[in-house]
């Protein structure tokens, strides 16, 4: 298992992606995600660490631990660190961690560990303001994983990390890196001298990270956009995503940012042509790279995370004075292009990043 990641050919089974460093496949059953990436450092005379965990789900544990067996490495002796708080990265940190060790987790996401009904409050009310069916945001809560697989939320022995942080495992030491976005509080990890980053859902290869709308990030688009230039700095030579294979990091980086620019023309596009938008209708009218004869016929899930991501760019365009957000005399919000920007030629002058062809994006979050 010497292997580095950076040689995708490689990237099954469990690997070595550095000297005393190993990526272990857990699978997220059910989930168009497939697995999750966890990351597991051998201790020399100190701790071991392990980097994520998935699903609070016994096939998720079976893995896991089998992993760790097969690797020689006891949970008696070994840390936890979760890269942000989506459930298929923290589901099983409680029930693994052993007395005495450490949950390390980005202050930012700390809150929702023991709180994880307040999201889908805030959530809900926004859905809500919105015109989205009470029938229907009971469908989608009743399957989204944050709620079936979270986390055991009596633990509350967490370490909290901010910018700059330093944690020692093995031979290494791993440099906290805030990338709010994805979540408020997401961390990448700098393997300082070696060229490796742990990439969470930040920068993910093949599939598009979802970036949904936060109540604590009000413009959580244009907080991730930031957070990509921000690593982009980074010489990044072996990427160590939180699922699927490793690819080209700055390419990548530059991948999305176009990608955003072009979903950000699309929604535009979508309120111009409606004129008074809801937004039940702008995502219906997006485009989706999902299996469905059309967007009723999403599944609950997936359509919990699209309308999201339509919020997060919704709110992208609107702090930039390109739509206008109004109150129906019904109650209901709906959206319309800005008087600032009535013609298409006047949106790409305010678009942060070029637009170029490429794939559409995977409904792949999991708030």
């Amino acid at each position: 298992m010497g292997e580095k990641v950076n040689d995708v050919k490689n990237w099954e089974g469990i690997a070595e992606v550095l000297p005393g460093v190993y990526r272990i496949p857990v699978p997220l059953p059910g989930n168009p995600l497939k697995e999750l990436n966890s990351y597991v450092i051998r201790g020399e005379g100190n701790h071991n660490l392990l980097i994520d965990t998935g699903f609070r789900l016994e096939a998720c544990r079976q893995a896991l631990l089998g992993g760790l067996g097969r690797l020689g490495i006891s949970l008696e002796d070994t840390d936890i660190l979760l890269t942000h708080l989506h459930v298929d990265h923290t589901g099983l940190a409680p029930d693994l961690v052993r007395p005495g060790n450490k949950v390390f987790i980005g202050e930012a996401d700390r809150w929702f560990m023991n709180d994880v009904d307040t999201v889908h409050v805030q959530r809900v009310k926004r859905l809500q303001e919105h015109g989205i069916s009470q029938a229907l945001i009971e469908e989608m809560l009743a399957c989204t994983p944050s709620r079936t697989m979270a986390a055991d939320t009596s633990f509350h022995g967490y370490t909290c990390l901010r910018e700059g942080d330093a944690i020692e495992a093995g031979r290494y030491v791993l440099k906290a890196i805030a990338v709010p976005g994805h979540t408020p509080g997401q961390m990448c990890f700098e393997i300082a001298g070696t060229g490796a980053m742990v990439l969470a859902d930040h920068v993910l290869f093949d599939i598009t990270p979802n970036i949904t709308d936060w109540k604590d990030l009000p413009d959580a688009l244009g907080a991730y956009l930031e957070s990509l230039d921000k690593i982009d700095r980074y010489d990044v030579t072996i990427p160590l995503p939180g699922h699927r294979k490793p690819g080209d990091f700055h390419g990548r980086i530059r991948a999305l940012k176009e990608h955003h620019s072009r979903r950000l023309a699309e929604c535009w596009q979508v309120i111009s042509r409606l004129g008074q938008a809801r937004l039940y209708d702008i995502a219906g009218n997006m485009t989706w790279k999902i299996r469905a004869a059309g967007w009723d016929d999403f599944p609950p899930a997936q359509r919990w995370f699209a309308l999201g991501e339509c919020l997060s760019h919704l709110d992208y365009l609107k702090k930039r004075g390109l739509i206008a957000e109004r109150m129906g005399d019904d109650g209901i919000c709906w959206w319309k292009v800005s008087a600032k920007a009535e013609r298409i030629e006047d949106f790409g002058q305010k678009v942060a990043y070029t637009e170029t062809a490429a794939d559409r994006p995977a409904v792949t979050g999991k708030s």
